[in-house]
Order: structure tokens, then C-alpha cells, then sequence
């Protein structure tokens, strides 16, 4: 007990260390991801539980992501414009703001979800243009490791504990009478959710936070090493497309109710985090296209089982499967754009910011592609679609990064 308060009491005076701005900060970033399930998983299972359309979850996607990179190139503009303090903060708030529409407002119209869509997106992309700057500006060397690393817990606890007691207080509200049915316990949450963003939004004030250069001189044609870039970020934004959507409605069509989604939300976010971390220590950028092509093809595989019925145990199948690889391949590809998005700014004389924008660019095609995809074979056939967009995925991801091996190898 006392080894315990001990080593609490040094992780307490390691944060107090830390400038005031970057506790404010990680204290913001903290109540967003356990704001985040609530309006990402929590969002779509509603979705799907009120309509049991896959072509209105769809539509909410495409919309989401076909805003994100003109929003990048957008907030640029609103820097000029807004204190970046006061736009960060807007954008945490408005995160939620999506979310209370589709509980409350509860149209079914095509229209309005892809709205509540682009709506999500608008924030998400302003969010996110902004927090990586803040991160950069107001970290420093040597704070900058902990403070990664104490982001990486803290979101990793809040996706690990918050899906779980979401998805149980849905459904033992409800059962035990306390809430009079399961809108309302989604209203709630979706309430308690935008509290806390509100929270997060609402903490950075008072702080003096500098704005980004933004002026771009002699930026040069993109060479060929960044072609191969975008086709690798194409390619996997096709592949883990179907993961914002597929997991979610196929246990809820196979295995239960929102508790059981919550359950398996929560197992998969731990089991994901240790073998991801394992995976890290491990891995080394030279083996990155073997290591690629082989996780694009382990979705392919992720995907098989359905073909043959969505039963529990392909739908358990694909959601260990799918999740583990999609957090796998993102932390192989990461490091391998990252050194090539430094190599585009010594070849091109570009600034970061505008290398960052084009990748947001082409993972958003990638998967704004696959949801055209899916959409067509939903309006054809729900099950269908079901079925084959896992492998359809991966092997359109495959057959993107082709080229790149050629040109690679050469």
C-alpha cells in the first residue's frame, strides 16, 4: 500500500512539473477521449438501433469524411481570423453538438445524416489541425515523451473503462425501470458527454497560447517519393474504412444489446493497447512493406468467415481480428510517412502543414472511396454488404499499394 501511494505521489509531482499549459491541456485532452466513445460508438449504435439502416450510417460517414481535409486547409483561414485559444475550444465543443442532433432531433432523412455527418467532421477537423500544433508548441523536450506517453494511458483507460459502463447503463437503466426507455438513456449520455466537452473546452481559458506561421514561399511539385506516399494513405484509409461502421452493427445484429457492444469495446481497446505496445518495441522501419502487405492481406482474412453467414463467431472473428491489424498497421505506417513527410519538405520546400494536408487528403479519398462502395452494395443488399466489405477492404487496399512495391524495389 505504501509502494502504491509512494509511486502515485511521484506520477502527481511528475505532472505538477510540467508548465501550465501542458497539464491544461492534457487535463483538456483527457475529458475529449472520455467524451469520445460516447459520441463515436455510442452515436453509430444509435444510428443503427433506431432505423436498422446501413445506408444512413453510411451517409453519416461519407460526410464526416469528405469534410475533414477541406476543413484543414479551411482553418488556416480561421487563424487569420480566431485566436487559435478560442478555436480549439470551439471545435471541442462542437464535437458534441453532432451527436445531440441525431439523438434529439431524430430525423431519418438521408439529408440530414449526411448534415449530422459533415457537422461531426467540421469539428473533428478543426479539433484536430489545432491540438497537434498546441501539442508541438507547448510541450517541451523534455516533457514531451511523458506527456505522449501520459495521453497514450489516459485514452487508453477511458476506452477501455468508459464503452463498458456506457453500455451497461443503457441497458440496466432501462430493465430496472430507472429511465423509461432507452432514448432517453441515450439522450443522457449524449448529455453527459457534451458536459464534458464543454469541460474540456472551458479548461484552456486563461492560458497564452501563440499562432502558427502559416505562410507558404517557393513550394515546389510533390516528387516521386511523396506519390508513393499518398498511395500507401489511400490505401489505408480503404482498409480501415468498414471499422467505423462494421463492428458496431454486427454486434448489435448478432450478439446483443449496447451492453455487450460496450463489453467488447472495452476488451478489444486492452487487449489492442498491449500487443500494439509489444509490436512497437519490436518493430523496425526496414521491414515496413513486408509488414504492410502482410497486414492488409490479414484483412482480407479478417473478413472471410462472413462470407459463409454472419454467425457469432465470425462476427467475434472479424472484430479481433480487423481491430488488431488496424491498430497494427497504423503504427508501422506512422513512422514510415512521418520520415517521408521530412523528406517531402527538404525535396519540395514545403511547410509541414501543407504535407499534413495533402496526407489528411488522400487517407480521406481512401476511405470515402470504400464508402461509396459499400453504399452501393447496401442500397443492393444489406447482408451482402455486410459480408464482403471487410475482404473487399483489404483487397482494394492491396491492389492501391502495388505500384508503390514496384516503384520500391526499383
Amino acid at each position: 500500500m505504501i509502494a502504491v501511494m509512494t509511486r502515485i505521489q511521484r506520477e502527481i509531482h511528475h505532472f505538477r512539473s510540467m508548465p501550465e499549459t501542458a497539464r491544461r491541456l492534457s487535463i483538456s485532452y483527457f475529458l475529449r477521449s472520455t467524451a469520445y466513445p460516447l459520441i463515436s460508438l455510442f452515436t453509430s449504435a444509435y444510428i443503427w438501433q433506431t432505423n436498422k439502416d446501413l445506408t444512413l450510417l453510411i451517409l453519416y460517414y461519407i460526410g464526416n469524411f469528405v469534410v475533414l481535409p477541406p476543413v484543414f486547409i479551411a482553418n488556416q483561414w480561421l487563424l487569420r481570423h480566431i485566436p487559435l485559444k478560442k478555436l480549439y475550444a470551439t471545435s471541442v465543443v462542437m464535437t458534441g453538438i453532432s451527436s445531440l442532433m441525431v439523438v434529439f432531433y431524430r430525423s431519418s432523412t438521408p439529408h440530414a445524416y449526411i448534415f449530422y455527418g459533415i457537422l461531426y467532421g467540421l469539428a473533428n477537423g478543426i479539433y484536430w489541425a489545432n491540438r497537434n500544433f498546441l501539442t508541438l508548441r507547448h510541450t517541451t523536450p523534455d516533457t514531451r515523451s511523458y506527456f505522449t506517453g501520459l495521453q497514450f494511458t489516459l485514452g487508453t483507460i477511458a476506452s477501455v473503462i468508459v464503452p463498458f459502463f456506457a453500455g451497461w447503463i443503457i441497458v440496466l437503466t432501462v430493465s430496472a425501470g430507472i429511465l423509461p426507455s432507452t432514448q432517453i438513456a441515450y439522450e443522457a449520455l449524449v448529455g453527459f458527454a457534451f458536459i464534458l466537452l464543454v469541460l474540456a473546452g472551458y479548461i484552456i481559458r486563461g492560458m497564452t497560447i501563440e499562432t502558427p506561421v502559416l505562410t507558404q514561399n517557393n513550394a515546389k511539385p510533390f516528387s516521386r517519393a511523396w506519390q508513393r506516399a499518398r498511395l500507401l494513405s489511400i490505401a489505408l484509409g480503404c482498409a480501415d474504412a468498414p471499422l467505423y461502421i462494421l463492428p458496431t452493427v454486427l454486434v448489435l445484429q448478432t450478439l446483443g444489446n449496447e451492453a455487450v457492444l460496450g463489453s467488447v469495446s472495452s476488451i478489444m481497446a486492452a487487449v489492442t493497447a498491449g500487443i500494439t505496445y509489444v509490436f512497437g518495441r519490436k518493430y523496425r522501419q526496414q521491414q515496413f512493406y513486408p509488414v504492410f502487405i502482410s497486414l492488409l492481406l490479414t484483412f482480407m482474412l479478417s473478413g472471410l468467415p462472413l462470407f459463409w453467414g454472419i454467425g457469432p463467431f465470425a462476427v467475434l472473428w472479424y472484430i479481433v481480428i480487423a481491430n488488431l491489424t488496424d491498430n497494427l498497421i497504423w503504427t508501422a505506417n506512422e513512422p514510415k510517412i512521418m520520415d517521408m513527410m521530412d523528406n517531402e519538405v527538404r525535396a519540395s520546400h514545403s511547410s509541414y502543414y501543407r504535407i499534413i494536408i495533402d496526407r489528411e487528403w488522400c487517407v480521406n479519398i481512401g476511405r470515402v472511396g470504400m464508402y461509396g462502395i459499400f453504399l452501393g452494395l447496401a442500397l443492393v443488399n444489406q447482408t451482402l454488404a455486410l459480408q464482403v466489405v471487410a475482404s473487399l477492404s483489404g483487397l482494394t487496399a492491396l491492389l492501391i499499394t502495388l505500384p508503390t512495391l514496384k516503384r520500391h524495389k526499383s
